[in-house]
């Protein structure tokens, strides 16, 4: 089989590469070792391939031969206006062509070895395209990780490196933001290793960075144009098996996405404003069900929102019984106002606003109804604010439409359902002797007409009390504290007959007309007459029973008033625990920051490091390097021998010093374990080069070693270190350590 290899990038070098360069480079490049779940024959494999490009360039006569035709190579291809691309190749394996030095031949055998080259390259396509290809050719026979079998090693081998080329491609993506890119690759890879039924850890990790990708995908999927409905349709469902793991929106069920019940919150706050106002009332209403009471709440401005734009004070409606249901558990009094005047029922406004605790809402209200006889003005222009501002701002289709109730109201459809809902309904029968009067609307259409506009001369003057509180509430508030959910579906079973009928206001004086004698059917009978002696013991009884009644009535009061004071206490305390712990208590600190181009979740690398914004190392991360590396240290002497992990934390010259040392105790099969204790004395990065530092730390070490599986020796040392730090790219390495004392 051909692959598109040269000589130059198996060792990992430059062709301007000097001897030594070439020799250091082999010796590193075969100390360092793949993934633990590889076997030997894939590990064997790649060491023949350097070992042959090592014989090439460590030879001068056959180094400047192939010098030579690798140069006149480059130079054909310049000519022809072609670049010699080791992703460029088409043809298929196997192919008969001329072979270019950007070419190797390579035995079948040899392919899980140049896959794991090519995997170290960074190049997870070809991984991918000649992985494929190299499978087609195995017997389909079945597979077990257990069986040490030559041609089901090659298989699962070549299994293992696509599926890792497809989690390498997965996380490059999810680094440049095309997150459902990123869940492609991911799932591509899961597949293969759940359809083969290998290496369940891989599985677990990779389904790891799927779920918590979700997030990220959603925000992208709810980005896309109104006009395609496929990605966006995708987004709410995924938001909605997210919700269903959850158990709700504050819920305590576990999605695996990494976010606590406040994060998710505000991740919902923040996603609220690319959805619809017709998605947004069918996602949160459906989801009050549960019951929950965070969606109730995001549910009711669904409701005004749509009711209000698309004029179907139905809508409207239904959100007011939402909001007797929440009404118990916090102060819902603005919404409730606003919802009775958009309903044209101005006197339950009124009323609504006297439970308001927002000063700042009243004294706006206040300042735009001087003149007039009662707040109705002011009522309408605060409303037509808080609809702009507070409601409408957080729904896509929604953002740039304009508000106005004198439109609203004007409208024929609105005035209709209105009469409707506000027209008297028929008493049911009384006797002929009572007559009582019925109510006016207490709300006339003439009036609801000009309610934009602010004549309201025929409205009963509305008392409102400003003295309710000092309580400011946040314009931007979630007003909702509860540790018990409502349910809505009561409070609708136990609304559904009072909207049937008309509003209602205080009443007016009843009236009750003059009423002529009526013969007693059942006349009362006389009282029976008593003697004189019976009125003095009579008068006798009743002078005892006032003086004792006036004793008692004191010791009554206080016991009264203390039982009341109590009580008083207590309901205190347990709004302000519910109000405390309210899942909602979350959402009043602001929305989450989250954007397309502002991740949700920090995406490190495995191996990231605390730096600063300009790439210099910090204290905090200074003390976790060296953690780091006595965890890599553990891990590579330990007995899984995870040599690998030298490499994420070392630089050459000590890389390969320690890789040795590990790979003897490897080969004698005996280990280490090690317990560690770090503390950073001091960090100084160096003044002439930014990208040097030094730290001085002590460092307890309980190390035990184990000689054929039994502790053969021990000790506890107390170490003041030295380590020389270098940036290689963006990762903080030790290039030297130096035991102090």
């Amino acid at each position: 089989m051909r692959i598109p290899l040269d000589y130059y990038r198996i060792l990992g070098i430059f062709p301007q590469a000097t001897d030594e360069q070439v020799h250091q480079a082999h010796r590193d490049r075969c100390v360092q070792l793949p993934r633990r779940e590889y076997s030997q024959q894939a590990i064997q494999s790649r060491r023949q391939l350097l070992e042959q490009a090592y014989r090439v360039l460590s030879n001068p006569t056959q180094k400047a031969n192939y010098e030579a035709q690798f140069w006149q190579a480059q130079a054909g291809c310049q000519e022809e206006g072609e670049t010699v691309s080791p992703g460029s190749g088409t043809e298929a394996p196997g192919e008969s062509s001329a072979l270019t030095p950007s070419e190797i031949e390579i035995e079948p055998e040899q392919v899980p070895g140049s896959l794991l080259i090519f995997h170290e390259l960074g190049e997870y396509e070809l991984v991918i395209k000649y992985g494929e290809t190299y499978l087609a050719t195995l017997p389909t026979a079945s597979l077990s990780l257990d069986i040490d079998d030559t041609a089901t090693n090659r298989r699962t081998d070549t299994i293992l490196s696509i599926a890792l080329a497809y989690l390498e491609i997965s996380r490059e993506q999810w680094h440049q933001q095309a997150y459902e890119q990123a869940a492609l690759a991911g799932s591509q890879g899961l597949d293969l290793l759940e359809n083969y039924s290998l290496f369940p850890s891989i599985q677990t990790e990779i389904r790891s960075e799927l779920n918590k990708l979700r997030p990220y995908r959603i925000l992208e999927l709810l980005a896309a144009p109104l006009k395609n409905q496929a990605p966006r349709q995708t987004g709410i469902d995924l938001l909605k098996f997210m919700l269903g793991e959850r158990n709700g929106i504050d819920g305590k069920g576990n999605d695996h996405s990494g976010l606590g019940i406040d994060d998710f919150l505000r991740f919902i706050q923040q996603i609220r404003t690319y959805l619809t106002a017709s998605e947004q009332k069918d996602l949160f209403m459906e989801e009050a069900q549960r019951p929950s009471s965070v969606a109730a709440y995001l549910g009711v401005y669904a409701l005004i929102a749509q009711g209000f734009a698309h004029k179907q004070p139905s809508l409207i409606l239904e959100a007011k019984t939402v909001l007797e249901g929440l009404e118990p558990r916090q102060d819902v009094s603005i919404e409730q106002s606003i919802v009775a005047l958009l309903l044209g029922q101005a006197q339950a406004a009124a009323q609504a606003l006297q439970r308001c605790q927002d000063q700042q809402a009243l004294t706006f209200i206040r300042e735009q109804s001087q003149g007039s006889p009662d707040l109705l003005p002011g009522m309408c222009r605060y409303g037509e604010h808080w609809l702009k501002t507070e409601v409408f701002a957080h729904f896509r289709d929604l953002k740039e439409k304009t508000v106005s109730l004198k439109e609203y109201f004007a409208d024929q459809a609105v005035q209709t359902y209105l009469d409707q809902l506000l027209s008297p309904v028929a008493p049911p029968p009384s006797p002929p002797p009572v007559s009582m009067s019925i109510r006016k609307d207490p709300l006339p259409p003439k009036t609801r007409k000009n309610l934009g506009n602010g004549r309201h001369q025929h409205e009963p003057q509305i008392p409102v009390t400003l003295e309710q509180g000092n309580n400011a509430l946040d314009p931007r508030r979630w007003p909702l504290h509860s540790s018990s959910p409502v349910d809505i579906r009561d409070v609708r079973r136990r609304k559904q007959k009072q909207y049937n009928q008309k509003p209602d206001p205080k009443p007016l004086p009843e009236t009750v007309p003059q009423q002529s004698p009526q013969p007693q059917l059942n006349p009362t009978p006389p009282a029976p007459q008593t003697t004189p002696v019976q009125k003095s013991i009579t008068r006798r009884r009743t002078r005892r029973n006032h003086a004792r009644m006036n004793q008692v009535r004191p010791k009554l009061g206080f016991m009264v008033v203390g039982i009341l004071g109590t009580v008083g206490l207590i309901a205190m305390g347990i709004t302000w625990m519910n109000k405390a712990n309210s899942p909602l208590s979350a959402l009043e600190k602001g929305q989450y920051s989250v954007a397309l181009h502002k991740p949700l979740i920090a995406i490190p690398a495995a191996d990231a490091q605390m730096v600063t914004a300009t790439g210099m190392l910090t204290l905090e991360g200074a003390q976790q390097v060296i953690e780091t590396w006595l965890s890599s240290k553990s891990q590579a002497l330990g007995k899984n021998h995870e040599i690998e992990s030298l490499s994420k934390i070392l630089a050459n010259p000590l890389l390969s010093r320690w890789q040795r040392q590990a790979q003897q105790l490897e080969r004698s099969q005996n280990y280490w374990t090690y317990q560690h204790n770090v503390k950073v004395n001091s960090f100084n990065p160096s003044q002439s080069n930014p990208n040097q530092a030094v730290v001085d730390a002590n460092v307890q070490e309980l190390a035990q070693y184990y000689q054929r599986g039994r502790v053969s020796r021990s000790y506890d040392d107390n170490l003041r270190v030295r380590y020389d730090l270098v940036r290689q790219g963006d990762r903080w390495l030790i290039q030297g350590i130096d035991v102090i004392n």
